[in-house]
């Protein structure tokens, strides 16, 4: 069996990643009335295109999908019986890239670009418990596997923009792609294998320079765990477990922008606002 103490620090590091991201968005909206130049600010969408690189954490919760507990009570044969299967995987670090464009505050994409390695684990275990007076003794079995993988990330998403000062803009996605994974350890009988995936997460950009930008993020991967086209467990040597899940990914990134395009209305309309300057009267009181 899974110890609890693994189950709570893989809930706690999961916790934490939307802890911290919670932090982010707060942050980023402040709490206290805005002036009309910040409102202004908001208003003021720029069009733009970027690319990023970065390092993000791959933090998957461990699962436990069976537990059954079964009292038999057939003369000699009696006592509980339980059984329990567990999946998870290792937490890992990982890189992340990513190319953006945007056309309006709700409409643009992120072509996501990601990789790491991590190991699958699975197990199964078993108990019997004889009441009082069976004639059968206490007995247990218990059987783990874990394979290395290479899990390779190529997804796109919607992207919509939320509230906006001069320097931070929050952002959320949603989308799908797929997931390759690539066994790298004890894949004498495992085979690569690809899942589709659906994305989903949320961030803030702040802007350091008028081209660079530091991102903060978090995003989820919402799948079904590889198999590796292994043989069901009791044909195999592995308790495999088909299971959907999701994994958590916090990241950070340094944005580097290709040049953010003007929007020539709104360029328009602050020229239009400006005050003009009677030259008619300037060139009567010069003479």
């Amino acid at each position: 069996m899974i110890p609890d103490s693994l189950h709570l620090r893989s809930c706690s590091l999961t916790t934490l990643a939307f802890a911290a991201c919670s932090v982010i968005l707060i942050a980023a909206c402040p709490a206290k009335a805005q002036s009309p130049d910040q409102k202004k600010t908001q208003k003021e969408f720029i069009p733009e295109t970027d690319i990023s690189i970065g390092v993000s954490g791959q933090l998957t919760y461990t699962r436990t999908p069976t537990t059954s507990v079964n009292e038999m009570n057939a003369g000699s044969l009696s006592g509980v019986f339980t059984t329990q299967t567990t999946q998870g995987t290792s937490p890992s670090p990982g890189v992340l890239g990513t190319l953006h464009e945007s056309f309006k505050p709700w409409l643009g994409y992120n072509v996501n670009f990601g990789y790491t390695r991590f190991s699958e684990n699975y197990s199964d275990g078993s108990a019997f418990v004889p009441a009082k007076g069976s004639a059968f003794p206490p007995s247990s079995t218990f059987t783990q596997g874990s394979i290395g993988t290479n899990m390779y990330e190529v997804t796109i998403a919607e992207v919509f923009e939320g509230p906006r000062t001069r320097r931070f803009n929050i952002f959320g996605q949603f989308g799908g792609g797929g997931l390759f994974f690539l066994p790298s350890e004890n894949a004498s009988q495992a085979r690569q294998q690809t899942r589709p995936a659906m994305i989903f997460g949320v961030g803030m950009n702040f802007k350091l320079t008028s081209h660079l930008d530091f991102r903060a993020e978090y995003r989820g991967l919402f799948y079904k765990s590889p198999d590796f086209n292994l043989p069901p467990y009791g044909q195999g040597n592995f308790p495999i477990t088909r299971l959907f899940t999701v994994t958590s990914q916090p990241a950070i990134s340094v944005v580097y922008s290709f040049g953010r395009k003007p929007n020539r209305k709104l360029l328009a309309k602050m020229q239009q606002d400006e005050p003009r300057i009677d030259t008619s009267a300037t060139t009567a009181s010069r003479r």
